[in-house]
């Protein structure tokens, strides 16, 4: 029983860490609290207006398309999910071990996400 307070304690503390990646990088948007188990949120580019018609479904799309494109890239457990209409990312705690492989998702995800709003967002 020990051990299994221990790993909760662990997957709680990698969801705040990358909860405060999130909610500090200006590209990124939270959609909910972490949990010990997965955490969603969505790239959400710095400086759209989420106002005008049609960004929801480009977000979306986006937002897709770079869950994709991490699957490709890394190891971690990076999934779309949809967080009431919205599209997003979902991260699974339990499949990270380390904050340097938090760090490694996070890096490719805004990295993808840089790289794929170029076509998106124009």
């Amino acid at each position: 029983m020990p051990h299994m307070v221990e790993e909760v304690t662990q997957h709680a503390g990698l969801a705040g860490y990358l909860h405060n990646l999130v909610s500090e990088h200006p590209d990124f948007e939270v959609l909910c609290e972490p949990t010990a188990d997965f955490y969603c949120f969505r790239y959400l580019p710095n400086g759209l207006r989420t106002d005008e018609p049609d960004v929801q479904q480009l977000l979306d799309g986006l937002n897709g398309e770079i869950v994709q494109s991490v699957q490709r890239e890394v190891s971690a457990m990076v999934t779309r999910v949809q967080v009431g209409s919205r599209v997003a990312m979902r991260i699974s705690i339990c499949s990270c071990r380390t904050l340097r492989e938090i760090d490694a998702t996070f890096e490719a995800i805004a990295r993808c996400g840089r790289l794929i709003s170029r076509n998106f967002v124009s």
